[in-house]
């Protein structure tokens, strides 16, 4: 039932649609679906139409233009050319968005605006591909939720974009507001995703049944043919955390780089290349790649380059080409008998399997831990969370007004920081440049490590300020800095004590309003001016937990308005 039909997946469950999209779900369908009958992997048969390939699943737009995954291992050979077949006779992805025949994104093309510079504009789609995902959002001008969806999805939106660069787009749908409002929504909150014509909206037909009529705001990740995949309300944090970590789940068990996807592509293709080449011949098709770039940069490795011989059965026997300088000598063993581990879907000659070769490349970039971080994040949604419910604080440290020139004034999608008169990144700006009252760290002559606080323990902040640490529970992870207290052009640190059950790498996703600093265990691991709303998972940051006791220390500095950080901390199993 629903849009994300429950189905046992290796090391995982997909995650099921959110009630809220029940009444949705039944609208009216905007295109009768060509079904017809299926199995899935349960044996239960079941009417749909497929309409793509993602990953390890085939997709089905079911009765009410609902939709429904299902492994491609479900199916018998048979069923797998049948499959093709009807997905061949649908558009294919086009080059350029402007010319998108998908049954959803051709819907977009001509009306849809873009915010840029702060101005609503027409937005051009012919720079870009047409996309294989659509993030539809929907809020109000009028309401809360709308606001909260507007701000908080961004970081998302952005980490898509960067992680999965031209798979997915976004779009803003209006609801409970005017043309005026529409355009001020969209531009005071800079939305970076592309924004519907509000008068246009009710002819979208894959879309309009995804508007928050009466409350609230959804957030829906479809297919470019209009079939849901992920649906839920996305009004606060705890809405939006359910939402973002469905559609993570999904993007993660999509991604070519998982192996537990790559024994179902492989039936696939076996099932249909025969056909697909009755009367002629096809190379070898790399299914699965055994090797990771960010471990061969760690051993030394700067490139591989092998020649794979692949059997009838699709055994692999690699020989390794590379010159000499490309690895460690000692690594050849190794790196052999990982290639030898490649999926890979044997030639074919006049529909028939046979033996044949492949060559393999993969040059290993410079690292990039921050894209390697966001990576590693959208494929934790199932680690178990360590929860860090109480907090010591101490607040306020008042700083001077001048210590808050409105220097950095946002951030760009690639970690660039924007100033006012030009750019630097992130990690090169100078101390002159950055807050005074950011960089003085008020435990600098006993050593942040030293920093165990109790409830009650009173600490000097200079000659006339003496603050005491306070105990507060966070709330979904949220921690309110700001409580009744002065709350503008201050400092203020959070510390807490938590168990790790063992040594381990973990992955700490933070929001902060505004600049944060981290330190773990009294070593500085996070270091970041910006000035910002607190949004899930704004930047991740990879954690070393030692068995046992571990210690975070956050400072966030903010200017004006609200003061806080949210967080949530996962433990890589």
């Amino acid at each position: 039932m629903g849009v994300t039909s429950p189905m046992e997946y290796p090391y995982r469950w997909l995650a099921t649609a959110l009630s809220l999209f029940c009444a949705l779900l039944a609208l009216p369908s905007t295109a009768a679906a060509k079904a017809s009958t299926w199995k899935d992997v349960q044996g239960a048969t079941f009417k749909g139409e497929p309409t793509e390939i993602l990953g390890p699943f085939v997709i089905f737009r079911t009765n009410g233009d609902n939709g429904r995954r299902v492994l491609l291992r479900a199916f018998t050979p048979e069923d797998c050319r049948r499959i093709q077949a009807e997905i061949a006779a649908l558009p294919p992805r086009a080059d350029r968005f402007a010319a998108a025949r998908g049954q959803a994104t051709r819907e977009l093309v001509g009306y849809v605006f873009r915010v840029e510079r702060g101005e609503f504009v027409s937005a051009d789609l012919a720079d870009r591909p047409e996309p294989e995902l659509m993030l539809a959002l929907s809020g109000s001008h009028n309401s809360a939720e709308g606001w909260y969806l507007s701000a908080n999805f961004n970081q998302f939106y952005w980490r898509i974009q960067r992680v999965y660069p031209g798979l997915m787009e976004g779009v803003f749908l209006g609801a409970r507001h005017d043309i005026d409002q529409h355009r001020n929504i969209a531009i005071s909150s800079g939305m970076p995703w592309l924004v519907a014509d509000l008068r246009r909206q009710p002819s979208m037909g894959s879309f309009r049944r995804y508007i928050a009529a009466k409350e609230g705001a959804n957030a829906v990740l479809l297919t470019r043919h209009g079939v849901p995949l992920v649906a839920g309300a996305a009004g606060d944090v705890g809405e939006m955390r359910v939402v973002v970590d469905q559609m993570s789940d999904l993007l993660w068990q999509i991604d070519p780089d998982n192996p537990a996807g790559w024994p179902d592509r492989l039936h696939y293709l076996k099932a249909t290349r025969p056909a697909e080449f009755a009367s002629s011949r096809a190379e070898p098709l790399l299914v699965g790649n055994p090797l990771r770039a960010d471990g061969l940069r760690r051993h030394g490795v700067k490139r591989v380059v092998a020649r794979l011989a692949v059997a009838a059965d699709g055994k692999v026997t690699p020989t390794l080409l590379a010159d000499a300088g490309d690895y460690p000598a000692k690594l050849a063993g190794a790196l052999q008998a990982a290639l030898a581990q490649a999926v890979v879907a044997p030639a074919i000659e006049q529909g028939r399997p046979v033996a044949g070769t492949l060559d393999y490349r993969l040059e290993v970039p410079p690292a990039e831990a921050s894209h390697e971080a966001e990576r590693a994040w959208l494929g934790s949604t199932a680690y178990p969370v360590l929860p860090i419910n109480d907090w010591l604080v101490l607040r306020p440290i008042k700083v001077s007004e001048q210590d808050f020139e409105m220097t950095i004034i946002g951030e760009k999608s690639d970690g660039t920081v924007i100033l006012n008169a030009f750019e630097v990144n992130s990690g090169k700006i100078s101390r002159a440049a950055q807050m005074t009252a950011f960089n003085s760290d008020f435990f600098a002559e006993t050593g942040v490590d030293s920093v165990r606080p109790r409830e009650g323990d009173r600490q000097r902040i200079d000659a006339e300020t003496e603050l005491t640490w306070e105990k507060i529970r966070s709330k979904d992870g949220f921690v309110d800095m700001q409580t009744a207290l002065p709350k503008d052009y201050t400092v203020g640190y959070a510390w807490a004590e938590f168990e790790s059950p063992r040594e381990a790498e973990a992955l700490l996703g933070l929001g902060s309003d505004d600049g944060v600093k981290i330190w773990f265990n009294g070593e500085l691991v996070h270091d970041k001016w910006i000035r910002r709303p607190s949004r899930l998972d704004d930047d991740v940051v990879p954690l070393r937990l030692k068995a046992g006791k571990n210690r975070i220390l956050i400072k966030i500095q903010n200017a004006t308005i609200d003061w806080s950080f949210v967080y949530r901390l996962r433990l890589k199993p």
